[in-house]
């Protein structure tokens, strides 16, 4: 009988480790490819993304810029919304902020693409190639957005799924120790990514006490305390910390449910988007009628309670919007790791690499052509401010009639901040919400910016305010006195050529494409 098991055994064992060679391999490939986009540009056009190094720029000066000094203020305080003012300061004390904040986004990819992987070898307790799908889709409408911090908590929260899974059956003391260590990383990272671990390991032990027929055991009682025990000190730290202030602001709606699905498969292109997600939906439905697609007992319950909570939740939250729509996209990631694929025909597993990588090189050539569009705007916003005065007052306004693309202007929405960083100037629209960042601007300059996140105006409601008709009463805002109390203006999604919009108080600078840059005249 051992002669008959032997070689099924030595077979199983070669097959197993020539698995993990080709995904090991894959992974390799698969991580050159993704990372191009990153350290092709100097600044990633991430909606979000400028603002945020910004605010890591003048993290990273600690006062020693006088300029930024008089116009800001850091303050350290507890709010879920810090890993990237606690991460990337670090870095630029041995790199410049624009690479900095490169070194972020590599590794917020890496964590995003490597969480399913975790999961997988966890649950299935051997390496599987299918969670290697998520290179395929890790440039994703939520991605492209430029949501750094929620992004990193996603792909922290994966791992934390695992390393649940994995100390299960250990000490209780380890347990709260690793757990409570978890939680305050997520916590600081984003309170939206505390929360997707919070539903990840709870679908995950109603399953496991469905497995068990629903008793009430001991081993439910010590999980509870798993579970609960570690979030309560960050609770009291959310009570007691200026984001509890925004608690308030919230709204439902039904119609940011088909946009936050799609944010899973949309990027740049959509008919290659779609092309690619219909091709791998089809080579799915062809493994799961060979039946060479197995799914963890896990994945129903996580996909309810994620359906649920995503139906559920609203679509501004705490202060911020696109609460809702953020989760579809983590949600699939994660249940890729649910998956399994039976990789032992030679045959299907040399298909499968090559599709995911295929696709990846594909649609990341896709996000590198247009990064590399951008990022030449990028590099016109640059020039623009570098013959400006340094500690200049910029008002940030968008065109009457916007040109371009949701998408191209959805990528240069912050790029005005970049006179931050170049000119250490006052931007308009630099994020510095009580509650949202740790970045205030002085009292002095607060009735000359938007410290409420909202949107900038049109440049005829500005040229409007610099004129204000006597017979009516007129409405102060903090853009209402611009020609007294900014230097320059940045006007948005505008085109070359366009007519100067107030010749009286507008001299044009600097003609870009997508922008135009004027200086105040006093």
């Amino acid at each position: 009988m051992s002669q008959i098991s032997l070689p099924a055994a030595r077979g199983g064992s070669l097959l197993q480790r020539a698995a993990k060679i080709d995904v090991t391999l894959a992974f390799v490939i698969l991580t050159a490819v993704v990372l191009v986009p990153v350290f092709l540009v100097a600044v990633p056009p991430l909606a979000d993304y400028i603002n945020h190094l910004a605010r890591m720029h003048v993290i990273a000066i600690g006062g020693k810029d006088a300029d930024l000094a008089a116009f800001y203020r850091i303050d350290w305080q507890l709010i879920p919304n810090l890993a990237m003012d606690l991460v990337v300061p670090l870095f630029a004390r041995f790199f410049d902020i624009y690479f900095a904040g490169q070194l972020f986004t590599a590794t917020t990819v890496l964590l995003l693409v490597t969480g399913p992987l975790a999961i997988s070898k966890v649950l299935f307790g051997r390496v599987n190639p299918l969670p290697l799908v998520a290179f395929v889709f890790v440039y994703n409408g939520i991605f492209l957005v430029g949501l750094m911090n929620y992004l990193v908590g996603v792909g922290i929260a994966m791992w934390g799924l695992a390393i649940w899974v994995k100390i299960l059956d250990r000490p209780l003391i380890l347990r709260l120790a690793v757990s409570t260590a978890l939680v305050a990383a997520l916590y600081l990272c984003h309170l939206y990514s505390l929360g997707f671990y919070g539903m990840a390991i709870g679908a995950y032990e109603i399953w496991s006490w469905a497995k068990r027929g629903y008793k009430f055991d001991r081993k439910l009682v010590l999980d509870i305390v798993a579970m609960v025990v570690p979030v309560i000190p960050a609770a009291v730290v959310l009570l007691t910390s200026s984001t509890w202030g925004l608690s308030g602001e919230y709204a439902w709606n039904s119609h940011t449910k088909v946009d936050g699905i799609a944010y899973i498969f949309r990027a740049y292109s959509d008919s290659l988007d779609l092309g690619l997600t219909a091709l791998l939906a089809l080579a799915f439905g062809w493994a799961m009628r060979r039946k060479l697609i197995s799914f963890h007992g896990a994945a129903l319950p996580l996909l309810v309670v994620g359906t649920a909570v995503f139906l559920a939740m609203p679509e501004l939250l705490f202060g911020s919007y696109m609460a809702d729509q953020r989760l579809p996209a983590a949600l699939f990631l994660m249940l890729l790791g649910f998956v399994r694929l039976d990789v032992s025909d030679r045959t299907v597993r040399a298909c499968f690499f090559g599709m995911v990588i295929a696709f990846t090189a594909v649609r990341t050539a896709d996000v590198a052509y247009h990064w590399g569009k951008l990022g030449h705007i990028y590099d016109e916003f640059r020039q623009s401010v570098a013959s400006l005065p340094r500690g200049a007052k910029i008002l940030v306004t968008y065109a009457d009639d916007p040109q371009g693309s949701d998408l191209e202007r959805d990528a240069i929405s912050h790029a005005p901040c970049v006179a931050m960083i170049e000119r250490s100037a006052l931007v308009s629209t630099a994020f510095t919400v009580k509650g949202k960042q740790i970045m205030t601007v002085r009292k002095t300059f607060q009735d000359r910016v938007d410290t409420e996140d909202g949107t900038p105006p049109t440049v005829s409601q500005a040229v409007v305010a610099a004129y204000p008709p006597t017979d009516e009463p007129v409405t102060k805002t903090y853009w209402s006195n611009w020609t007294q109390d900014h230097d320059y203006m940045f006007v948005l999604y505008t085109e070359r050529g366009v007519k100067n919009p107030d010749p009286d108080d507008l001299s044009l600078v600097y003609e870009g494409d997508g922008f135009q840059l004027y200086k105040i005249n006093r």
